[in-house]
């Protein structure tokens, strides 16, 4: 994401937001640690925390995080991906993404783009 951010820094449009998958662990505080740490610009690249459930929730019901669908899973099951998720101003998923991968994250680079044109 550090990519990311930098193509977009001086763009207001672009946002980018991160959810803790360890919210028990990731206080505010911690957050704002590693933020400093990874130089992470305040108003751009966001981490939140909150409620795990809601978190999990939120990542399998609607970012459909997981790539193994229709496996049922609970609170207990880890929940984390390498997947980045491009979504647009009225809430729609766009694209997905492997994080891992560069041309994955250029082709994310490049979708942003096409999108501010739209």
């Amino acid at each position: 994401m550090q990519k990311v951010q930098e193509a977009f820094k001086e763009d207001p449009s672009v946002l980018i937001l991160s959810h803790s998958v360890t919210p028990t662990i990731d206080s505010i505080p911690v957050l704002k640690t590693y933020a400093d740490k990874n130089g992470i610009i305040a108003n751009k690249w966001h981490l939140v925390t909150g409620d795990k459930q809601e978190i999990y929730n939120l990542g399998r019901n609607q970012y459909f995080v997981e790539n193994d669908l229709g496996v049922p899973k609970d609170i207990n099951d880890f929940l984390h991906t390498e997947n980045f998720l491009l979504i647009d101003k009225n809430k729609h998923i766009r694209g997905i993404y492997n994080g891992l991968n560069r041309s994955s994250v250029a082709q994310l680079i490049t979708d942003i783009k096409a999108l501010e044109k739209e």
